[in-house]
């Protein structure tokens, strides 16, 4: 089920927004047209990520450091990833496939 989610200017360039959407909190990342959405858990304990500092497209988790690279969600410390949700824009418009 695709649901709209942010307007593309409400997500900050290089950055993370937290949404949630049917009880799910989710991660939105923008690096110029593409846009990520990853649930808002760490691969290491579900912590949520989205406190963590964001530096040159990498996600670091507040309470253990686990890194993320927010293009793919592949973790740099462990051979896990975030989980994902697929992402199209119409026009300005975000939506999330939460299927």
């Amino acid at each position: 089920m695709w649901v709209e989610i942010a307007a593309l200017n409400q997500i900050p360039e290089r950055d993370i927004v937290k949404v949630k959407v049917e009880d799910i909190s989710l991660i939105l990342n923008r690096q110029g047209a593409n846009i990520t959405c990853y649930r808002n858990a760490c691969t290491h304990l579900e912590y949520p990520i989205d406190m963590g500092k964001v530096d040159n497209g990498i996600i670091t988790c507040p309470f253990h450091k686990f890194r993320f690279k927010l293009d793919t969600g592949k973790c740099l410390n462990s051979p896990d990833s975030l989980e994902s949700y697929p992402v199209k824009i119409e026009g300005e418009i975000v939506f999330v496939n939460i299927d």
